[in-house]
């Protein structure tokens, strides 16, 4: 099949990596894919199968494109017979803009990716008017795939068909994302773990707030970092005495090896989602904290991690403390998001319902 890919590729975030990975997983199974984007720094397809989009980037997660994309996008599907276009949602503002040209565009595939936030905020407020309005540009595509799917509700109650509606959760390279080997390879140090945006939406502000103060009755602990956002300044502030690591923004393949020498994941997450980070983590055999909200409550079970109140820095000291003072039960929780992971996040099972949702899309 002739796959158009509308994204972004090269940002440090969950949409880009699943991008890659799906791109990635479509040339594997032998589709011929070309894809329309700000940028892209692959080695994966030739020279004409990639179609830049000016834009200006308000931050790095997000464009303001061309108004001529849309018509760039037409033109050039038309000319290499796109079959079907496949959007993802939050990426830049050629996706509400897209639907426009339908009369013209192959059929439209739209990967809907923003998270609902929790409590009460600027930004939260910031979340709730881009979540309407991603849900009304939604609307107009032929297929909706759902990352999360708490998400499903939303869109039901919003008039959309539930036969236009397929989850397909985020997947995780089991291969690339494998537990350590020899779990005597620590310095007797308990290190926490995180990865994403260093913005108030992921709880970054309570986890620093939380891990100081656990570490000051609990000294032999270790805070890394991975990420760039809004909140590094604070990280400026942590760093000075060895206790919180922040190695900026690294390489996706790089990830893996850190999380090697973690032993405890930690995202207190305002938003609503099981995100990408934290089933990566799980797949190097970590065990996870994070907030009970959203998909969350049912997809990480005692077993395998614990669940926090949002905003509750008390509630992640807590946790931190449970899992710092017990190894045996990390090294069970870690077992067991390792074997999940395994069983239900395969990108090949993934990519199989993908093709099925172009396949309804064109028919």
């Amino acid at each position: 099949m002739r796959i158009g890919m509308v994204s972004k590729f090269g940002a440090a975030d969950g949409l880009c990596v699943r991008a890659n990975q799906v791109l990635e997983g479509l040339l594997e199974r032998g589709h011929d894919v070309h894809i329309f984007a700000q940028s892209y720094t692959g080695s994966n397809l030739p020279e004409d199968h990639v179609h830049r989009i000016s834009a200006a980037h308000l931050n790095p997660h997000y464009s303001l494109d061309s108004p001529a994309a849309g018509r760039m996008i037409a033109k050039e599907s038309q000319r290499h017979d796109i079959e079907v276009l496949h959007v993802q949602m939050n990426s830049g503002s050629t996706e509400f803009l897209l639907p426009a040209f339908k009369k013209v565009v192959p059929p439209l595939v739209v990967t809907f990716h923003l998270a609902y936030a929790s409590g009460a905020s600027l930004y939260t407020t910031l979340f709730s008017v881009a979540w309407k309005a991603s849900l009304f540009a939604s609307k107009r595509y032929d297929q909706i795939v759902l990352v999360d799917p708490s998400q499903e509700p939303y869109f039901t109650e919003y008039g959309i068909p539930e036969d236009k509606l397929t989850v397909i959760r985020n997947g995780v390279d089991t291969k690339l994302f494998s537990p350590r080997v020899n779990e005597n390879d620590k310095d007797g140090i308990v290190d926490f773990v995180y990865v994403g945006r260093l913005s108030f939406d992921k709880g970054v502000d309570i986890l620093l707030d939380a891990f100081k103060e656990y570490h000051r009755e609990n000294p032999d602990t270790r805070l890394t970092l991975l990420g760039d956002g809004m909140l590094k300044s604070q990280l400026e502030k942590c760093v000075k005495d060895g206790s919180v690591r922040w190695p900026g923004t690294i390489d996706h393949s790089q990830i893996p090896a850190v999380f090697r020498q973690g032993d405890v994941f930690v995202i207190p997450q305002n938003i609503g989602g099981l995100g990408l980070s934290v089933m990566e983590a799980m797949s190097c055999g970590l065990p996870v904290i994070t907030t009970a909200i959203g998909e969350t409550t049912k997809l990480l079970s005692e077993k395998e991690g614990i669940l926090v109140k949002p905003n509750s820095t008390a509630a992640v000291v807590k946790a931190m403390r449970h899992l710092a003072e017990d190894r045996e039960l990390r090294r069970s929780m870690g077992k067991r998001c390792r074997e999940k992971v395994e069983k239900e996040y395969s990108w090949s099972t993934q990519l199989e319902q993908l093709e099925k949702v172009y396949e309804r899309a064109t028919s």
